[in-house]
């Protein structure tokens, strides 16, 4: 059997470049661009009537808009806040 022969090397070299690009892909495109918001109950870990930026974590996307959220600006997020924002949230 006979190996065909590559008449333009830089060709080669170009559709690699090419086909590497298609498959590379930063999470930021797969991720979807909402994220469910958790629970009161799955966010007060503490169990102390306010959310800090710690219990947080877990929720990317809430710990981004906590400075939004924490409306008084005291630093941690009151249930009534919270309730506020996801009210906000659904009427988008």
């Amino acid at each position: 059997m006979k190996t065909p022969k590559i008449r333009n090397p830089l060709f080669v070299v170009a559709l690699a470049t090419l086909s590497a690009a298609a498959f590379a892909q930063t999470p930021a495109m797969t991720e979807p661009t909402t994220e469910r918001a958790p629970t009161w109950s799955e966010s007060d870990t503490s169990r102390d009537g306010f959310l800090s930026k710690d219990e947080l974590i877990p929720f990317p996307g809430v710990l981004k808009q906590f400075e939004t959220i924490d409306t008084d600006g005291d630093g941690k997020i009151s249930e009534s806040e919270y309730k506020t924002w996801l009210d906000s949230r659904k009427q988008r």
